[in-house]
């Protein structure tokens, strides 16, 4: 490129889609830890996220008796976390 030449297009031209969606991505992320203990209370203790997929939180269970709370309340909690998101995205809960 020569000196007062104008640069090609591209250099001009972002990619905003990917990086709307990334954002999104990381906002939603960001928001799901703060809310997990405000949601869960006392009882987030026991429950840690170890990642969320394409809508399914996977979580790791300290505590037998635990694992069967969260089972029994996973529709329950599902309906809580959503509450706090623009469109529900969270679908499932897993224990790994």
């Amino acid at each position: 490129m020569k000196l007062g030449q104008e640069p090609p297009k591209i250099w001009h031209q972002v990619s905003e889609d990917k990086y709307n969606r990334f954002n999104l991505q990381i906002n939603r992320l960001l928001l799901l830890e703060k809310i997990w203990d405000k949601v869960l209370g006392s009882k987030a203790k026991f429950w840690q996220i170890d990642s969320v997929q394409k809508g399914t939180i996977f979580v790791k269970v300290k505590v037998v008796a635990a694992r069967q709370e969260l089972l029994l309340n996973k529709e329950n909690i599902i309906k809580e976390l959503n509450k706090y998101f623009q469109r529900a995205w969270i679908k499932e809960i897993s224990i790994i």
